[in-house]
Parts: structure tokens; C-alpha cells; sequence
């Protein structure tokens, strides 16, 4: 860094600035910067990487390398702020950047006014390079925004362009985890209830699982799949009193509702699980979506990007996958003999 320095006629401490990203040193110098750097072969010490990094992160340091953004792309501007799983993902996402010298911001995509050219504007003015997009809440979503200038790490499938790398919730393998656990308890008649809009959110992961379970099934245990775009009781009570699940599995908490209104006896009569638990107090079996988790891992995904510089879109998208884990709850039972 010291023959940079001399090279480019500034300081030791402006090129650390520069190498890091930091907001100390002009978006004009910093680039002045980084391409004597290349020319000169500078490669970074991973020992002292690592070793900055834990000083940074020290228990009592608040010494921050720069500001990571995170952006809210839901048209509602509370989305991040009000919904459980978002506010957990928040929250560890700001306790994993502070620990590695970040801290984060949050920011509105559709702030009335402030146009995608805008936000990446103001971004760039207050030297941030590091982007998390939080999930729009809503299935095929595209976004015009200018990525070339950012590293940017997307939270879930809801944003489908750009095509950026993502970390989220291991949907597949979480589906197949909950069925060898109803299957434990001795459940062989599964019947899966479907929202069209959340399986288009989660890529259709939720429903291959069940079909692949239906594939190995037989037929006397085969429940068709219930699928609503809107919530309908009555088509529901006839698929229910057609097929007679001994458990219900769906995304979310509406089917166990429904159930109650019905007066059906749950978990002796019929048993209920749900996919993802989005609601960590909720007396309900199922998954653990584990966002605060997803949190920890964008923002660990994205401070790599940052350290070897890849700004732009990815040429190879890449997908970090959190698994799930399953939770027992008064909603099923144990149908096995004693």
C-alpha cells in the first residue's frame, strides 16, 4: 500500500480507504487508486483481511468500514418493518455487519419522488457500495435499477430481475424435512393446501416436494392438492370431507382456521403442520424459516463481494440456502401403537 501511496501521490491511509471502499476518499481518487493498484498487482494479505476483521469486530469496537443498504422493494413502505420474518432478518443482518465494521441502512425503493436513478444517485453519493434487496412480498417482481456500480445480494425469489445472488430459505429440502417427520409420527394421508401466490413467490419449491411425495405414494393415501388464489370455505370443506386428510400441510395459518370454523377435532381428528412458521410464538408443528439466519448470511455474502470487488451483475448467480428446522406443536400427534 505504501508504493501505491507513492505512485499515486496520496497517502497510505487514503489508499486503505480506497481498497475498502470507504467513504473517506472522493469516488474520482478512489478509482485513480484502484487502477494503480491493479496495474501494480496489489493482491490483499488474507491474514491481515482476517485479522482486521476480528479487530473491527471486537466486542465494544464501532469502528465502521462504510454503510451497507438495505433496500425495502415492497410497494408497502412498512413491509420490512412490520412483518415478522423481515424484522428478524433486519435485525440480524444489522448485528452481523456491526461485528464485521459495517452498519446498516434502510432505505425505500419506491419512495414517492425519488426515482431508481435517484436512489442509486444518493447511494453513490454517500459511498455505499454494498446493496441487500429485501423481498418485494410479492412473486415476479422487476426492478429498474442500474446495478453496475454495486454489489447486491437479493433476499429470496421474489425479485426475478435483475438476476442477482441470493440467500434464502432452502424450501425444497424444508418440505421434504416436514413430511419425514409427519411420516414418523405414523401421518400417510397428507393433504397439501396451496396459496398460487406464495408458490410463485417460492419458485413452486413447496409444491414439487408434494408432488414427488405423491409420485411415491399409494394411491389410497394420495390427497390431490388443494390450490386457492382466493380464500374459498366451501370449495375447501368439500375437498376436505372428499378426501379426509389425516394431516393438513400449508404455507400458511388459513386451512388450520378453517378447520376450527368447521369444528374439526385438531390434532385428534385431523392434524395440521405448517410449512413455514412465520410466527414463532404460534401454538402450530412445522418449519422454523429461520430468518434470523438469512440475515446473518446476506450480510456475510455481501462483505465477501465487497473484499474481492464484484460490483455489477454476477455472470453466474449464486444461491446460499439456509435450512429450516422442524418444531413439534400441539396441531399433530403420534398415530403409532404405544
Amino acid at each position: 500500500m505504501k508504493d501505491i501511496a507513492e505512485r499515486a501521490g496520496v497517502t497510505p491511509m487514503a489508499v486503505s480507504y480506497a481498497l475498502r471502499g470507504a467513504p473517506n476518499v472522493s469516488e474520482e481518487k478512489r478509482r485513480r487508486i484502484l487502477a494503480i493498484a491493479e496495474e501494480m498487482g496489489y493482491v490483499p494479505d488474507p491474514a491481515i483481511s482476517r485479522m482486521m476483521s476480528y479487530l473491527a469486530g471486537r466486542k465494544g469496537t464501532r469502528v465502521f468500514q462504510n454503510t451497507l443498504a438495505l433496500i425495502n422493494t415492497s410497494e408497502d413502505r412498512e413491509f420490512v418493518e412490520r412483518e415478522a420474518p423481515l424484522v428478524a432478518f433486519r435485525r440480524s443482518a444489522v448485528e452481523r455487519a456491526e461485528e464485521l465494521g459495517y452498519k446498516v441502512e434502510l432505505f425505500w425503493y419506491h419512495q414517492p419522488r425519488t426515482s431508481p436513478k435517484r436512489l442509486a444517485g444518493i447511494l453513490k453519493s454517500r459511498g455505499i457500495e454494498g446493496i441487500i434487496l429485501s423481498s418485494s412480498g410479492r412473486a415476479d417482481t422487476r426492478l429498474d435499477f442500474d446495478c453496475s456500480e454495486f454489489s447486491l445480494v437479493a433476499l429470496g425469489d421474489t425479485i426475478v430481475s435483475p438476476r442477482l445472488n441470493r440467500v434464502m430459505e432452502y424450501h425444497f429440502g424444508n418440505a421434504l424435512t416436514l413430511l419425514e417427520e409427519l411420516k414418523a409420527l405414523g401421518y400417510r394421508k397428507i393433504g397439501f393446501v396451496f396459496n398460487e401466490e406464495v408458490q410463485r413467490m417460492h419458485a413452486r419449491r413447496h409444491k414439487a416436494a408434494a408432488l414427488c411425495h405423491l409420485s411415491e405414494t399409494q394411491p389410497a393415501w394420495q390427497v390431490p392438492i388443494f390450490e386457492y388464489k382466493q380464500w374459498d370455505d366451501h370449495a375447501f370443506v368439500a375437498w376436505y370431507q372428499a378426501h379426509r386428510p389425516e394431516v393438513v400441510v400449508s404455507n400458511r395459518p388459513v386451512a388450520l382456521e378453517a378447520m376450527q370454523r368447521m369444528g374439526v377435532a385438531v390434532p385428534q381428528e385431523t392434524g395440521f403442520a405448517q410449512l413455514e412458521l412465520l410466527d414463532e410464538t404460534a401454538a402450530v408443528a412445522g418449519m422454523r424459516t429461520r430468518f434470523n439466519l438469512l440475515g446473518s448470511a446476506a450480510v456475510e455474502q455481501l462483505v465477501g463481494q465487497l473484499h474481492s470487488r464484484m460490483l455489477g451483475l454476477p455472470s453466474a448467480p449464486k444461491t446460499v440456502k439456509i435450512e429450516g428446522s422442524w418444531r413439534a406443536g400441539p396441531t399433530v400427534r403420534s398415530l403409532r401403537e404405544p
